[in-house]
């Protein structure tokens, strides 16, 4: 094993180097800058508050409602930082194999569990075995390509892979180290290795945590207490704010948060992760019309994008037709807008299938699970109405929309969001549920021969331009099918006081709590 840590070399060739980007004013954009001018101070309670709860302390299980806890109770082998660099967390180094077939991680060593047990090399094969046969793990597919975990000694792990895989570093980012002896109970307890243990759970309503006294970076955390409330109205968590309830609030309305911007320095406002989600159009194809691709298209070309970004999102983020964000080399500027919105295009599609006179369909939300999706869809529902479509459109609470839309794709059409776009580009099309195919386990019920080669494909080699040319093939599938319909960025938005200090967030806008520290 080399003395230096190798795979940030790498890095910085294979994967696009992301920096923090600013805007106007005091919103900003990109993990911010830890901020240590006067301290960091210790002491006090960071209480963060969303509309979402968690559904189980199940870390890879990645829905809204578990960021908030993921860095605070677990950490990973290893995290990008704010260029897409990979720094060590619980591997303290990493070597890849020449011919590209395993990857060897030297283990921290003296890391404890809040159980008070040694994480070894057992535990890297017990996370990654939970990770791939688990149904709700997000990536699974990603994991999956990992073909076996080994564990030669006890501070030694060795990932098996059948050749190349430009998608494994994201892996160690991404894969949390789970307690295999809590793990079952995870619907009403957790606990990892990370810098803080879970002291209060009551469902529906909090979540606080106290620093862990044995936490392996000394020093960390600087809070004395982390409280995440579920604050269900979307309206309140502004007010939560202002009067000083909470001290940081995710996701509030874009109202809100351009409102808090101009507060006279008494808040931050903050982007969030650049890329990090889109929201999109999700039809399945296995229910009528759907399994036609016409009434796919037709469905497509109603999607007024530009209105939707407009007023549902103030202007914050542009709108798209493309599966991978502008900073990334997947991205083909030739063909966004290859679908648009145009009501003319859409009825003469549908009469080419007959159904010149519409038909009744359903679009399923959950507006607390990703704000905004109701307008999303109440848009779609009345441009469809003007070329004879009928759409109902159903919102659900969050935990029954991730049973029926997210676990078993139980729906015609939905409004639902991906992530992964700000990793390497074939992360999304491995790891991102809105790109599977039906033996996967995907919300579309997709299936195509040549998809799942392209796919392989791209994960096969690391020579850039031949992985442009299969990326490009893939998003013209993707277009041209019409099963996942990208809309407009989800910019997973932060408001804070500026008496927070050190806010901070990886690449999934989980916060880094570790860091952060209350100047007051």
């Amino acid at each position: 094993m080399p003395d230096s840590v190798r795979t940030p070399h790498l890095t910085r060739r294979m994967f696009l180097k992301l920096g923090a980007v600013a805007a106007s004013g005091s919103l900003v954009q990109g993990p911010a800058t830890i901020t240590r001018a006067a301290g960091p101070k210790r002491g006090g309670t960071f209480t963060l508050a969303y509309t979402v709860g968690l559904t189980e302390f199940n870390p890879v299980n990645l829905v809204t409602g578990h960021y908030a806890f993921q860095r605070a109770l677990f950490n990973t082998l290893a995290h990008y930082d704010a260029k897409l660099d990979l720094q060590p967390e619980l591997a303290e180094r990493w070597d890849m194999a020449a011919d590209g077939t395993a990857l060897t991680l030297k283990l921290r060593e003296g890391v404890r569990f809040h159980s008070g047990r040694e994480f070894t090399s057992a535990d890297v094969k017990a996370s990654w075995e939970f990770a791939t046969t688990d149904e709700k793990t997000t990536m699974r597919t990603l994991f999956r390509s990992i073909k076996q975990v080994d564990t030669p000694e006890r501070y030694v792990a060795v990932l098996r892979l059948d050749g190349i895989n430009p998608s494994v570093f994201d892996a160690l980012d991404t894969l949390y180290i789970i307690d295999k002896e809590n793990i079952a109970d995870r619907a009403k307890t957790g606990g990892g290795t990370g810098p803080f243990r879970l002291d209060k759970y009551v469902p529906n309503d909090r979540v606080e945590m106290v620093p862990f006294k044995d936490y392996w970076d000394r020093g960390k955390p600087y809070l004395d207490r982390y409280i995440i409330r579920t604050i269900p109205d979307l309206s309140a968590l502004a007010v939560n704010l202002e009067s000083g309830a909470v001290d940081c609030i995710w996701q509030p309305s874009s109202i809100d948060l351009v409102r808090l911007k101009e507060a006279g320095g008494r808040f931050v406002a903050d982007l969030g992760a650049p890329g990090a989600s889109m929201y999109n159009l999700a039809i399945n194809v296995k229910r009528e019309p759907f399994t036609t691709k016409k009434a796919r298209q037709a469905m497509a070309w109603c999607i007024d994008r530009a209105r939707f970004c407009r007023t549902t999102l103030r202007g914050l983020v542009e709108p798209t037709c493309l599966m991978w964000p502008k900073h990334s080399w997947a991205y083909f500027p030739d063909l966004e807008g290859k679908i648009g919105f145009d009501l003319g295009k859409a009825q003469a599609l549908l009469r080419e299938i007959g159904l010149g006179g519409g038909f009744e369909s359903e679009i399923v939300v959950s507006n607390r699970r990703y704000p905004g999706s109701s307008d999303l869809a109440q848009m779609i529902q009345a441009e469809a109405r003007k070329i004879g479509v009928t759409i109902k459109v159903v919102d659900l609470e969050p935990a029954r929309y991730d049973a029926q839309v997210v676990v078993k794709g139980d729906h015609s059409m939905a409004v639902i969001t991906y992530g992964r776009l700000n990793r390497d580009p074939g992360t999304l099309v491995a790891a991102a549920k809105a790109f599977y195919t039906e033996k996967e386990g995907t919300w579309t019920h997709f299936e195509s021969a040549e998809y799942d080669q392209l796919r392989k494909e791209l994960q096969s080699t690391l020579d850039r331009g031949k992985r442009r040319v299969t990326a490009r093939r893939i998003q013209e599938l993707v277009l041209e099918e019409c099963f996942t319909n990208s809309v407009a960025y989800q910019q997973r938005t932060w408001a804070y006081a500026s008496t927070v200090k050190g806010f901070g967030y990886d690449m999934d806008n989980a916060p880094r709590v570790d860091e952060i520290w209350l100047d007051r």
